[in-house]
């Protein structure tokens, strides 16, 4: 489990209806049509709590391009917290992509646009955050986006335990954040 500071304990109050909300929807969804391997609330709990925990470290940032975005992990809970900040999720699955649809609906996420589609064919290139988790390595992740992030912007990856340590990472329990700003400097 990870552990929460106030600050992110604070988040989780606030928005914990909308949280449930995502949990339930997120659970029944995966039942029926696999769009996550969790298969329960506490499981999904604690990827919303990996999400945000960032929030702790980030710069603010006012549009994020989320690439792969799957099951909603971290865009959802980051456009639940951030409703000023605008949110790209690019997710090629159908089914995958109807239910972070359905998601933003549900829970009037006006700030969040879903595209189905691969990050490769995404033209817009004026993102302050490019987030993902989950979707291939690092460096790839950095080739396939790097010409979609703004000069002064930084790429949020949720990395497993077991990647590579750089000077630009930060480890939490079982995960690394890999926290980078274009061109090498970190704020």
């Amino acid at each position: 489990m990870i552990k929460i500071n106030a600050n992110i304990a604070a988040l989780m109050q606030a928005h914990k209806d909308e949280f449930e909300i995502f949990c339930n929807e997120l659970l029944e969804w995966s039942r029926i049509h696999s769009i996550s391997a969790y298969r329960s609330k506490e499981a999904v709990l604690e990827n919303i709590l990996d999400s945000i925990y960032p929030l702790n470290f980030i710069n603010d940032f006012k549009n994020a391009l989320d690439v792969g975005s799957g099951g909603g992990f971290p865009a959802i809970a980051l456009g639940i917290v951030k409703r000023d900040s605008s949110f790209v999720l690019t997710e090629p699955n159908a089914k995958k992509a109807s239910f972070l649809n359905h998601i933003k609906i549900t829970l009037n996420l006006s700030n969040i646009k879903i595209l189905r589609d691969r990050v490769e064919n995404i033209k817009q290139n004026s993102f302050d955050l490019i987030t993902s988790r989950a979707f291939c390595s690092t460096e790839r992740l950095i080739y396939l986006t790097q010409d979609l992030l703004k000069n002064n912007g930084y790429f949020l990856f949720y990395k497993g335990s077991s990647e590579a340590i750089s000077n630009y990472t930060i480890r939490k329990d079982n995960r690394i954040y890999f926290y980078k700003q274009k061109g090498g400097k970190n704020g």
